[in-house]
């Protein structure tokens, strides 16, 4: 499996928007606090294993921490590029770590599995969807207790130089 980054003006256009949106929040009176909550919140939703999930997810979050959804959903945009990366890298960690049969990750595979058994295939990747939302649990617990520390800095940073 070969690794993928964004190149770098798609890495500068993406940190000005994240930036340009946390400075707009700050003017209108968004705690550092809230704020750094509806990143991580957005980032973490926006890895979730499973496409389609994580829009009513952030909105569902959002409701309930009261957390700023521009921020929410915006950050959950920016991460499906992410999303789209951490899919195989789910699907190989659970195949690893659980017994789940082969997993192919060519498309051409895939296709030809599904034509032959739609049931069986189903079956399959339902059972490593469930394992990697399992994962993706315990990810997100981590990269809560590591991320939210750093961005609150960061945006403590950006409300002090726009003071």
């Amino acid at each position: 499996m070969g690794s993928y980054s964004l190149p770098y003006d798609e890495k500068k256009i993406m940190f000005k928007k994240v930036a340009g949106l946390v400075i707009e929040e700050l003017k209108k009176g968004a705690t550092p606090e809230k704020l750094s909550q509806g990143l991580v919140t957005g980032i973490l939703f926006g890895i979730f294993p499973l496409i389609g999930f994580t829009t009513l997810m952030s909105v569902l979050a959002g409701f309930i921490f009261k957390l700023n959804q521009i921020v929410v959903q915006t950050t959950n945009y920016l991460m499906y590029p992410v999303q789209i990366i951490m899919i195989p890298i789910y699907i190989k960690v659970v195949s690893m770590i659980f017994d789940v049969g082969y997993v192919p990750l060519r498309p051409d595979i895939l296709i030809s599995q599904f034509r032959a058994d739609p049931g069986g295939f189903l079956r399959q990747y339902a059972i490593i969807g469930v394992y990697a939302v399992g994962l993706w649990c315990i990810l997100s617990v981590v990269l809560y207790l590591v991320l939210y520390p750093v961005i609150l800095k960061a945006v403590l940073k950006f409300k002090k130089g726009r003071r």
